[in-house]
């Protein structure tokens, strides 16, 4: 009977004392951002009757577009553009907006002034308590839903149903790599929100918001007919 050398043993030993921390390490690293991902996926659809109002998200690829084209399909009344940029003309941001009926086109709004997630939550928030909505739908992409799906859950009136689209990116080169990377960022800027949210941090953007009012919006209609006068 063939015995295992002492030399042997002691080899896989050490190599199992390593290989313990480090899969343990890389778990702590990659399953805490991926949760929210996971969880995310329970989230409802777009409702299949027509919603209030579509929220969308600017700062990634594609959200305009797909904003634009499930409102101009019928899936909600109005259309918000969300975090567009204070000096950025609002033609620019709708291009289609000389080729829109006027009637249509008053029930597009764009807002310049929200520069992240939470900000473009209350932002959302006023507009949503003043028309009394009752759904609304969030446009974003397929990485940030879970943190934007949080803070718009969290700041919008509980009655309110909340449904969310999900902007799939491009491919081309290194689009797998992007993906992994946004969807790693995002999961845990994800748990920084939780605990962001639990905080009155929260208090303090709304009452900022609070005194911005609706100042910040502006009728994608008027810019329109100031350009063509």
């Amino acid at each position: 009977m063939k015995t295992q050398s002492p030399l042997l043993s002691e080899s896989r030993r050490r190599r199992g004392g390593f290989l313990r921390p480090v899969l343990s390490l890389l778990v702590l690293l990659f399953l805490p951002p991926a949760v929210p991902h996971l969880l995310s996926l329970r989230d409802p659809g777009p409702p299949a009757r027509s919603a209030d109002a579509i929220f969308v998200l600017t700062g990634g690829e594609g959200r305009i577009q797909e904003g634009y084209r499930a409102w101009s399909g019928g899936a909600a009344r109005e259309l918000y553009i969300l975090g567009a940029g204070r000096r950025v003309p609002i033609t620019r941001i709708v291009p289609e907006g000389s080729r829109i009926p006027p009637e249509a086109l008053s029930r597009v709004h764009v807002e310049g002034w929200s520069e992240n997630t939470l900000e473009n939550a209350f932002s959302a928030k006023s507009v949503v308590v003043e028309g009394k909505y009752s759904s609304v739908i969030l446009v974003t992409s397929d990485y940030h839903v879970p943190r934007a799906y949080l803070a718009f859950r969290k700041v919008l009136p509980p009655e309110v149903l909340l449904t969310s689209i999900r902007v799939r990116p491009e491919g081309g080169p290194g689009a797998s790599w992007r993906w992994a990377r946004r969807h790693f960022i995002e999961g845990w800027k994800y748990w920084g929100y939780r605990i962001l949210l639990r905080w009155e941090l929260a208090e303090t953007v709304e009452r900022r918001i609070s005194k911005a009012g609706r100042r910040g919006w502006q009728r994608v209609v008027d810019a329109v007919q100031a350009t063509s006068s």
